[in-house]
């Protein structure tokens, strides 16, 4: 009977774990169904040969010896294992060494108990990746935003021109003369950079889904993604507001304290970098008549 459990306790052991012996040169003389599964190898392919057959291109011979040296202390030890299967795809796998003595206190073989880590380690080589191009989009942008430098000197130029001229005018020409040029050359420039902006925040979006497709029960990347999520979105929706604030629009009831908090809104990252505190104290709103992008050009 107990031989029964026994040969029943290594059928269910070699079936579901990823479980293999090495002798003290290292050769494989066992190997688990579940090992040769993530493996690609079959059970001939893998018996009689050395266990760095599963060493990836990345891991150093030194590495191997390291731990060679370390298990004649005839102690366990865990590691992770950067490998490659059959294929030439890399897997991970976080494994407990537990060297195997005879009577007489001498190392005779080496069993391998080992889990799939690999889901971890991409999820880690992702975030880097997205962290990565995240560095590069600020890059971009700071490099746009230097490179309109010059567009808005000669900007100044331009519009301190074509103001002399519309001086002469009268005092509707003048404000219409205002509104066009500042509209006209405003939303070319954020149009622009709109378009610079946009393209790269949807990429790191579909980046960012596709992490979460692959994730299983990460609670602490459902946060990040979330977080990255919102601010993606929030960043899209200030680039719309930046590109209809120079349309006229309607004239029409706008609240002053609603109109005042989108102007807030706006320039929030100005007001939070030079560590300003705006605090609106108001019983009521108040309604008027007026064109709101107007109202809020004046707030700005």
């Amino acid at each position: 009977m107990k031989d029964f459990f026994k040969d029943q306790f290594f059928k269910a052991l070699e079936k579901n774990t990823i479980f293999s012996r090495a002798d003290v040169q290292g050769n494989l003389i066992f190997v688990s169904d579940k090992l040769c599964q993530i493996s690609g190898y079959s059970k001939k392919e893998l018996i009689g040969k050395k266990h760095s057959i599963f060493k990836h291109p990345d891991v150093e011979e030194c590495y191997i010896e390291e731990l060679l040296k370390k298990l004649s202390y005839k102690k366990p030890y865990q590691v992770i294992f950067k490998n490659i299967d059959k294929l030439g795809k890399t897997f991970y796998l976080e494994t407990l060494l537990i060297p195997i003595l005879d009577k007489n206190n001498e190392l005779i073989e080496i069993v391998a108990f080992s889990h799939d880590v690999s889901n971890s380690f991409k999820l880690n080589e992702e975030l880097a990746l997205n962290h990565a191009k995240l560095r590069e989009l600020s890059i971009n942008l700071e490099n746009t935003v230097k490179n309109h430098q010059q567009e808005f000197i000669q900007l100044g130029k331009k519009f301190e021109k074509k103001m002399q001229i519309a001086l002469e005018k009268n005092e509707k020409d003048i404000k219409i003369a205002y509104e066009e040029i500042l509209k006209s050359s405003l939303e070319q420039m954020i149009s622009d950079i709109a378009h610079q902006w946009r393209q790269p925040l949807n990429e790191l979006g579909i980046a960012m889904f596709q992490m979460k497709q692959n994730l299983k029960d990460e609670k602490g990347f459902a946060e990040i993604y979330s977080q990255s999520k919102d601010m993606i979105k929030n960043m899209s929706e200030t680039i719309d507001v930046f590109r209809t604030l120079f349309n006229k629009g309607v004239e029409q009831c706008v609240f002053i304290k609603e109109t005042l908090n989108k102007a807030l809104e706006i320039a929030f990252e100005t007001i939070e970098k030079n560590h300003v505190n705006i605090n609106i104290v108001s019983k009521s709103d108040y309604e008027v008549l007026a064109y709101e992008n107007g109202l809020i050009r004046v707030f700005l």
